[in-house]
C-alpha cells in the first residue's frame, strides 16, 4: 500500500499513552510547504533505526531513512528514487543545516522492508535502513518532507559544491563551516556519518574509499604518517576501520568519522 503522512499520524497518536502527548505530537508534526516539500518540527518522531533487526511487533509505523543532505533537494529528486517510491512519501526532517530523508511511514514491516531493499539498488542510497517510530527517537533532531509535483530531469542528491584536498591518491571533503570537523597538521578533515560520507563521494562522480586502499595507504610509513592517527575513517564496505590499528571498528553508522573518496 501506498504510505499516507495521515495515517502515520493516526497510528502514532494511537499509540501514545497520554493526551498530553498526543496534543504534543500533533504540534510537532504539522508540516509546512517549503521548496515543494512538507516539512515538520524537528521533534516530530521518527523512531530509532533497526539497524536490520527485525522489530517485535510487525505492525505500526516505519519509515526508511535514505540519507542526509545538505540542503533542501530540487523536486526532480524524485528521479535519483526507484520507479516504486512516490514522491507522496518523501519527507525530510531537519538537523541543523542538514535535511534527513525519509520514506514512509508504512504500517508493516514488510513493506518498509521491501522500500528498503529498492532503494539499496540505487547507488546513492546503499546505506538506506529502517526505522521503527514507536521506539525511542535516537536520531538527532530533524524536520521532514513531501510533496506530488510531477517527476523532472535527475539531478545530483547533494546540490553543496564540496573542495577536496589530496592525501595519497585519494581526496578527502573539505568541511564547510557549520560542519563536524578535527585539525591534524596542516589539514581540516570533516567528520560525517557512514551516510553523508557515501553520498558526498558519489556526488562528486566518486566512492568511498575501499578497504583494501586505505590499509595501503596504512601500510606505507611515509602516506600514513598524513593520517589522523585519533579518529576511524568510513570505508565502502559500510564500517569503520582504524588506520592507526590497522582493525575494522564496531561504530554506528551516524558515528561522525573520517572521510577519502576515490
Amino acid at each position: 500500500m501506498r504510505p499516507s503522512y495521515y495515517h502515520f499520524l493516526g497510528v502514532l497518536f494511537t499509540l501514545l499513552l497520554s493526551s498530553n502527548a498526543v496534543q504534543s505530537a500533533e504540534t510537532d508534526c504539522s508540516s509546512s510547504i517549503q521548496n515543494d516539500w512538507n516539512v515538520v518540527k524537528q521533534s516530530c518522531p521518527i523512531g530509532k533505526g533497526l539497524w536490520g533487526r527485525t522489530p517485535e511487533n510487525t505492525s505500526g509505523a516505519f519509515w526508511v531513512q535514505c540519507g542526509l543532505i545538505n540542503k533542501l533537494p530540487e523536486p526532480s529528486f524524485v528521479k535519483m528514487l526507484p520507479d516504486s517510491i512516490d514522491k507522496e512519501a518523501i519527507v525530510f526532517r531537519q538537523e541543523g543545516n542538514q535535511y534527513r530523508c525519509l520514506v514512509g511511514p508504512f504500517d508493516k514491516y514488510a513493506n518498509a522492508l521491501t522500500a528498503r531493499d529498492a532503494l539499496r539498488q540505487k547507488p546513492a542510497f546503499s546505506g538506506a535502513f529502517i526505522r521503527d517510530a514507536m521506539l525511542p527517537d535516537t536520531a538527532v533532531p530533524v524536520q521532514m518532507h513531501t510533496s506530488s509535483t510531477q517527476k523532472t530531469k535527475p539531478e545530483p542528491v547533494i546540490a553543496l559544491k564540496r573542495d577536496y584536498f589530496e592525501i595519497a591518491n585519494t581526496k578527502s571533503p573539505k568541511p564547510t563551516s557549520d560542519e563536524r570537523s578535527f585539525k591534524n597538521g596542516d589539514y581540516v578533515w570533516w567528520r560525517a556519518t557512514l551516510q553523508e560520507a557515501t553520498l558526498a563521494c558519489e556526488n562528486d562522480r566518486m566512492k568511498l574509499v575501499s578497504l583494501s586502499t586505505l590499509r595501503a595507504i596504512a601500510e606505507n610509513p611515509e602516506k600514513k604518517a598524513l593520517l589522523p592517527t585519533r579518529l576511524p575513517f568510513w570505508v565502502a564496505e559500510q564500517h569503520a576501520f582504524d588506520s592507526t590499528m590497522m582493525v575494522p571498528m564496531p561504530l554506528s553508522e551516524e558515528s561522525s568519522l573520517l572521510v577519502l573518496c576515490e
